[in-house]
C-alpha cells in the first residue's frame, strides 16, 4: 500500500477484527450497499446474469442490487468525480464495459467507484480512480471462474489479485431474498451488538 492507502486501511475497522460494536463497516452499521467489487466476493453463493443486445446485467441477491456491463463498445468515463460540468458522479457499482475474449471469457473493466465502499469485507480501501478487471471464464457447460484484479496507484504500489471465485450453474433456482433492513440493524446493534462490545 501507499502511505495514503495504509492510512485509509488503518481507519477501517472490519467485522473480522472487531465485534459489531467496534466495526465501522458501513454495510454492517447502516446497511449501505456492498458496492463493487465487494459484491462479487460476497456473492460467491449465488449471482445471476441477464443478457440484452447492448449490455449484460449482473444481479446480486444481497440487497437486491444489480449492475450494468455495457457491451456496445463505449469507453469508460475518464472524469468521474471531477468538478467540471457534466462529469459523472462516482457510483457504488461503478461504470463497467465488457468485451468477449475467445468464446468463453468475458472481460469486464470497471472504474468510477464510490470511495466510501471497501474492496473486501477486510476493509481494504480504494479510490475513485481504481480500475477493477473481472475475467469470467466458462470452463465447461456448468462451471464459471471469476478472477478479479485491482489497479489503484493512489492507494497501492502495484496491481494485485483479489483471487478467483468458482461458480456452478444450478438450473431452475430462484435467487434468495437477502435484504439488509436498516430498522432491524439499528434494533440489533442497540439490543445486542453494541452492548456486547462494552467492557
Amino acid at each position: 500500500m501507499t502511505p495514503l492507502g495504509q492510512k485509509l486501511f488503518s481507519a477501517n475497522k472490519s467485522l473480522q477484527k472487531y465485534n459489531p460494536a467496534g466495526t465501522n463497516d458501513p454495510v454492517v452499521r447502516s446497511c449501505d450497499p456492498l458496492g463493487f467489487p465487494r459484491a462479487d466476493k460476497y456473492s460467491i453463493m449465488e449471482m445471476a446474469f441477464a443478457t440484452m443486445p447492448d449490455r449484460i446485467v449482473v444481479l446480486y441477491p444481497f440487497q437486491q442490487q444489480w449492475r450494468e456491463i455495457w457491451m456496445d463498445g463505449r469507453e469508460l468515463p475518464k472524469n468521474v468525480g471531477a468538478t467540471e460540468k457534466g462529469a459523472p458522479d462516482p457510483r457504488y457499482y461503478g461504470y463497467s464495459v465488457g468485451r468477449w475474449e475467445a468464446d468463453n471469457t468475458l472481460v469486464v473493466d470497471t472504474t468510477g467507484l464510490d470511495d466510501r465502499t471497501w474492496l473486501t469485507e477486510a476493509g481494504y480501501p480504494h479510490s475513485i480512480d481504481a480500475h477493477v478487471q473481472e475475467r469470467f471464464t466458462r470452463t465447461d457447460h456448468n462451471d464459471l471462474e471469476l478472477s478479479l484484479t485491482v489497479d489503484d496507484p493512489k492507494l497501492y504500489t502495484k496491481p494485485f489479485s483479489l483471487g478467483t471465485e468458482y461458480f456452478r450453474w444450478v438450473p431452475n433456482q430462484f435467487l434468495e431474498e437477502r435484504l439488509c433492513i436498516p430498522s432491524q440493524v439499528i434494533e440489533y446493534l442497540k439490543a445486542v451488538g453494541d452492548p456486547a462490545g462494552k467492557p
